[in-house]
């Protein structure tokens, strides 16, 4: 059974960054074999990259810092038996938020197994300002590209026009 990950940003529990982000995940179930999980990031614990570069000088390509996003952390483990990922993020200042920031930065070491490379992802960005959340989205499908995953779309959203996302997140799920 093929498992994809809603990776939630959002410091908010019920914000309309997790409605879309339900709604997408709702679409993805639709799909015959496919089992969702929500992953809201404010749950689990992990800091900063560190910058230390083990993860490039070890053969195994695994962060060593002891969180959950460290090599054998919980969220780490969640990754790595992923087959497919949707990211939803609020819009802060033209960008991802700072969860979201943290988390991609974390994933450095799968640059260097290339465990993720060719793994199917979408990208949601939520904003009620107009414009914003279309930088923002192009900074996450940047982020897939360094990964080597494969872009499968993205869902730039403003605030004030939620009921349309719905609809279409589900579609695109």
């Amino acid at each position: 059974m093929a498992k994809v990950l809603g990776i939630l940003g959002s410091a908010r529990k019920d914000g309309y960054t997790i409605k879309v982000l339900k709604k997408a995940l709702e679409g993805a179930a639709s799909v015959s074999g496919v089992e969702i999980e929500l992953v809201h990031l404010l749950n689990y614990d992990f800091g900063p990259c560190k910058s230390c570069y083990e993860c490039i000088r070890r053969d195994e390509h695994r962060c060593i810092l002891h969180d959950d996003m460290g090599g054998n952390g919980k969220l780490w483990k969640k990754i790595e038996g992923a087959n497919g990922f949707i990211i939803a993020s609020p819009v802060h200042f033209w960008t991802a938020d700072a969860l979201t920031h943290l988390f991609i930065e974390r994933l450095y070491p799968f640059v260097w197994s290339g465990e993720l490379r060719g793994i199917p992802v979408m990208t949601i960005a939520v904003a009620s300002n107009q414009g914003f959340q279309m930088v923002a989205n192009r900074m996450l499908c940047e982020w897939a590209f360094t990964l080597g995953m494969k872009y499968i779309g993205g869902l730039p959203v403003h605030a004030a026009y939620i009921d349309e996302a719905l609809l279409e997140a589900k579609y695109l799920g």
